[in-house]
């Protein structure tokens, strides 16, 4: 677990520490974070990005219309139907108070600003295989049957109030602080990056 204080430099560390370093596709997830202040009170801060996401391969009637150009060409471009979309998703990384573990906040727009539903994200490439197939879904949450808690599903952000989707935090402290005893790491700024390491896990993070 982190306190507040420990949250808030990690992140800061953590955006420090991959601005210097070459992109690729290990260190894709970490990129291009910045850190928000909130305008009037101290203390609530959070990271966030945008990137952008396609419509998931297996969610398109034809995937033909995926069509690679290599001719005449030196690097291959992809020529695409409105099927193939381009979808924003905002990103946050925040610090959940209760349970004292950063937490996974987004939303995504399709091209005319239009939030998606969540049968919208699920046709996007945003999550991992293992989150799409899990058969206990409703139009504002997803997650196991007979668990407490859902796995994915809606709440205001704990810093703007906006209403976003999330990544429920409670099963966080243990799977980071596992992989963090088998690592035989402590710092706070190795807790955010074996963080991302896990909800890399559920959501394709890399840009």
């Amino acid at each position: 677990m982190l306190t507040r204080s420990e949250f808030d430099k990690a992140c800061k560390d953590f955006i420090a520490k991959y601005a210097s370093i070459l992109p690729s596709p290990e260190t894709s997830p970490m990129m291009g974070w910045s850190w928000n202040e909130h305008p009037f009170v101290s203390g609530l801060g959070y990271m966030t990005r945008d990137t952008s996401y396609l419509k998931r391969m297996d969610s398109i009637d034809d995937p033909n219309l995926f069509i690679a150009d290599t001719e005449g060409s030196d690097e291959a471009t992809m020529t695409t139907s409105s099927a193939s979309e381009i979808f924003t998703c905002r990103q946050y990384v925040v610090f959940s108070a209760t349970f004292q573990v950063p937490c996974f906040y987004f939303n995504m727009y399709d091209c005319s600003g239009s939030p998606l539903s969540l049968d919208g994200i699920l046709q996007t490439a945003l999550f991992r295989p293992c989150i799409v197939d899990i058969p206990d879904k409703t139009s504002i949450s997803i997650g196991q049957q007979g668990a407490s808690f859902p796995l994915l599903s809606q709440g205001d952000h704990p810093t703007l109030g906006t209403p976003c989707w999330y990544f429920h935090p409670c099963e966080t402290e243990a799977a980071v602080g596992e992989l963090m005893t088998e690592k035989g790491q402590s710092s706070a700024l190795e807790y955010i990056e074996t963080w991302f390491c896990v909800v890399g896990s559920v959501v394709d993070l890399r840009i």
